[in-house]
Formats: structure tokens, C-alpha cells, sequence
């Protein structure tokens, strides 16, 4: 074996040790390219706020996503063993159609003239939530927005 080799193989076994590929790598990058065809403004992340006790073991954690017609807050909370709630409300209040995405597929709601809109029941992991233009809707979407994937 040459030195060259030698020297490479220490040094991936260095990178290895030190800084491991992600085992949900290849997930992750397939669940955000599922969306490649699809026109979207991407949201930022503005503001997240670490899960906190709220009564007993229960925790929450509430994180806000902006885009440039709307504002989306949502709310994580415990829904039993690898499971979770969403609580969402969308800035300015419009009844719009949402969409979450997980691994295991797609849910769709639509949110009360207030904005307001909730997913039960949801499996941990990976999750990115939609809102689409909806006609009649009291703010009017040019095109869908989305939120960065995130961690539920």
C-alpha cells in the first residue's frame, strides 16, 4: 500500500470518527427533493422557542416561519409515544389550504377564517408544512409557501 493511501484512509477514518454522516442523510435529502417540481416560497425560520415543561412531563415547542404575504406560528406538543400535535396559525387570519408533509405522506386542512389550523396524531421525524393559494381566501397567495423541513 502506498503512503498516499495510507495517509487517506487515516484521514476518512479521522472525519469518520470526528464528524459522521448523519444516519437520515439520505432521507432528509430525498424528503426535500420531493418537492423540486413544485413552485414555492421558501419561509425562514424567524423564531423557535425551546420545548418547555408545560403541566407534568408534557412539552411544547413554538416555532414562527416567515414569508413576504404571511406569517405561519406553530406549536409542537406531545400526542402520546413518537407522536405529536401541530397547533398552527397563519398572520393575517385566512382560510387557507394547508398541507403537511411527513415520511409517511401527506395531510391536508384548511384553516378557519382566523387562520388557525391543527394536525393530531403525527409521527415523529421529519415535517414541512404548505400553505396554498386558496380562492375566496381573505389573503391572496400569488403562490404556495413553505416552510423549511423541520425536526418534529
Amino acid at each position: 500500500m502506498t503512503d498516499d493511501v495510507t495517509l487517506m484512509r487515516a484521514v476518512h477514518d479521522m472525519w469518520e470518527a470526528l464528524d459522521p454522516v448523519p444516519v437520515d442523510l439520505a432521507d432528509r435529502v430525498l424528503f426535500t427533493l420531493a418537492l423540486e417540481d413544485v413552485e414555492f416560497e421558501l419561509m425562514r425560520l424567524q423564531e423557535s422557542l425551546a420545548p418547555v415543561g408545560a403541566r407534568g412531563p408534557e412539552t411544547a415547542a413554538t416555532m414562527t416561519f416567515a414569508a413576504e404575504s404571511l406569517t405561519v406560528m406553530v406549536t409542537v406538543s406531545d400526542a402520546g409515544p413518537r407522536q405529536r400535535r401541530i397547533d398552527g396559525w397563519i398572520a393575517p387570519g385566512a382560510a387557507l389550504r394547508v398541507e403537511l408533509r411527513t415520511a409517511r405522506g401527506v395531510q391536508e386542512t384548511v384553516a378557519d377564517a382566523d387562520g388557525r389550523f391543527a394536525f393530531a396524531a403525527l409521527p415523529t421525524g421529519l415535517m414541512q408544512i404548505m400553505i396554498h393559494p386558496t380562492a375566496g381566501a381573505a389573503v391572496p397567495l400569488h403562490r404556495s409557501v413553505a416552510t423549511p423541513p423541520v425536526q418534529l
